[in-house]
């Protein structure tokens, strides 16, 4: 006798919890990539012992002293990389027009309200107990966070922490990622 599954399939919402962690973390140092010229290396304290590095493709967008002292959101546990030469733990999360195919539009999730180390999770759910592994950047790409209204969700979640939410000023109604 054959048995059929009768489990549900997760939410989108369900399935960023099982595998993604959010943090809020504040730019210390912005260094140009000495390979790319399109690169920054952001140094960033987000609530660990130790500095964090990540490397992102948004010198079109923003000069080092916009980005310097802010606070923005990482995937941190996203899949480390090397970016010509320099690794990556992590990525920033940015908004942009849903119309630009081109990737031509870039605003970088600044969080003020957040303290360094806070886990922004969405609404309903709470961080995982367990440590999660890393997640593969096709996979993060994978789960459809958006902006609606100003605030970044994922299946009509809003994204944060304790009644505070992600905010986009210019792309109040666009894609996250």
């Amino acid at each position: 006798m054959e048995t059929q599954n009768t489990s549900q399939p997760l939410s989108p919402a369900e399935e960023f919890r099982n595998r993604v962690i959010l943090k809020a973390a504040e730019i210390i140092n912005v260094e140009q990539h000495p390979g790319g010229n399109l690169l920054y290396i952001l140094t960033l304290n987000a609530g660990d012992e130790e500095p964090r590095h990540i490397v992102s493709s948004i010198v079109p967008f923003y000069t080092k002293e916009e980005l310097m002292g802010k606070r923005i959101v990482i995937v941190y546990n996203l899949k480390p990389a090397n970016f010509r030469g320099v690794r990556s733990n992590g990525m920033l999360l940015a908004a942009s027009d849903p119309a630009d195919t081109a990737h031509e539009t870039c605003e970088v999730l600044f969080v003020p309200q957040f303290e360094p180390g806070t886990i922004l999770e969405p609404e309903g759910f709470t961080p995982p107990e367990e440590k999660l592994c890393y997640v593969k950047p096709d996979k993060f790409f994978a789960l459809p966070l958006y902006t609606k209204d100003g605030i970044v969700e994922i299946d009509g979640h809003k994204i944060g922490s304790d009644g505070v939410y992600i905010t986009a000023e210019k792309y109040r109604n666009g894609t996250v990622g």
